[in-house]
């Protein structure tokens, strides 16, 4: 039997709205290191987005550092394997890879090529004494992995041809028939992607993109916990990274009784010291509702992230932003935002706009169609004002 921890995501050295989350993260290290203690995993594996930024600073480095080194030695028999994600310096992760091998931790931050430019596939296969095989595969985009052979691949099909490669290779070193376990960072459609920014752009590829011959997919980047596939999973974020994950926070104890078997997943959760709260969590309300709301929860207000859910007619009163802040503050909350939703939305789906009628249309005439459907209302003429005057300034800076 193969037995492993799966986790990623940790985003450490967050920055949530001007405050230092590292109080909450170095409590999450101390759990993962007492949830490895009692499991005694013969793996843990961190899927990626090890930190919030590609340049770390060098207090989230230490806080890395320190809680890796109390999870080796709860379990010192453990192997440990890190692959980088996209928030991820592939060569930052990866440079100090040598002395971390003197704790059992494998690092890879990058795609390994050998001295032709081909796929080193070798550097990705990681044995676990007689238990299983991880085969390691940091975040890359679809364009950037390597050949694996001479022939001639277009960039795009790269990235299946690396993973179908990959596992035909650890599965042609694998005389034992050892459980076989895949880790990659990536997104694969029809994920459920709630909690993300919806206007990020994310890059998806389907499941078959990670070829055949793995037991388990150790995935990171979507940060809900779910299956993609009876093989495949995210464990999620273990410390929400938006208010919009809400959801169980778990890490995810995988055990795999023989190559071919389904993995049997089982959660353990991680208590946050600071949650994240939207007060409505529902229906917005007006702002007096609002900060009253906050009054009478003061209980989940307490050292928690607050973010205010208010509907507005059109903007939020003068002085709404400090009169939140104070509301919060009082009750020993950490005031974020104020979340606006539009009391007169709009009642229909948005009418996509052909070329010839964009060409026929004032520019004032496309910014009040847009205040109709996104905003419910048409603009004011204090808001028209503005409109011709910043494009006045925008024609006369164009003719200079």
């Amino acid at each position: 039997m193969f037995k492993l921890i799966h986790t990623s995501d940790w985003h450490l050295g967050q920055n949530f709205y001007g405050y230092d989350r590292s109080e909450e993260q170095r409590d999450f290290l101390r759990q993962l290191a007492a949830i490895v203690a009692q499991e005694q995993p013969d793996a843990l594996l961190v899927s990626g987005d090890i930190y919030h930024t590609a340049a770390p600073s060098s207090a989230a480095v230490s806080m890395y550092v320190e809680g890796m080194l109390d999870i080796h030695k709860a379990c010192p028999g453990m192997a440990i394997v890190v692959i980088a994600g996209n928030h991820d310096s592939a060569s930052r992760l990866e440079s100090d890879s040598l002395l971390w091998r003197l704790a059992g931790v494998r690092v890879l931050g990058g795609i390994a090529r050998d001295s032709q430019g081909l796929a080193d596939l070798q550097r990705h296969i990681i044995p676990v004494t007689d238990k299983g095989i991880v085969a390691a595969v940091p975040y890359a985009h679809r364009n950037s992995f390597p050949k694996v052979s001479d022939e001639d691949i277009e960039s795009g099909e790269r990235q299946r041809a690396y993973f179908e490669a990959l596992l035909e290779h650890v599965n042609a070193g694998n005389p034992d028939a050892l459980p076989v376990v895949l880790m990659a960072h990536l997104a694969v459609n029809n994920s459920d992607f709630t909690g993300h920014d919806r206007n990020m752009t994310m890059e998806c590829v389907e499941i078959d993109t990670l070829g055949q011959g793995y037991d388990y997919a150790a995935l990171g980047h979507i940060h809900r916990p779910q299956q993609v596939s009876d093989h495949a999973r995210y464990c999620g974020t273990p410390v929400p990274v938006s208010f919009d994950e809400q959801c169980e926070h778990s890490v995810s104890i995988v055990t795999i009784e023989a190559h071919g078997a389904l993995p049997q997943v089982t959660t353990t959760a991680i208590k946050n010291i600071r949650p994240l709260h939207t007060i409505p969590a529902k229906d917005p309300v007006d702002l007096v509702t609002a900060l009253a709301l906050v009054e009478e929860q003061r209980n989940d207000v307490k050292n928690a992230y607050i973010r205010l859910n208010v509907a507005v007619e059109h903007y939020l009163p003068n002085g709404a932003q400090e009169r939140a802040a104070k509301a919060v503050n009082a009750q020993q909350g950490r005031f974020c935002e104020i979340k606006k939703t539009a009391l007169n939305t709009a009642t229909g789906p948005s009418r996509q706009m052909t070329v010839e009628e964009f060409n026929r249309k004032q520019p004032i005439e496309v910014a009040n169609q847009y205040y109709l459907e996104k905003i419910g209302r048409a603009m004011t003429d204090d808001e028209k004002a503005m409109f011709n005057y910043v494009q006045q300034l925008v024609e006369e800076e164009s003719r200079q």
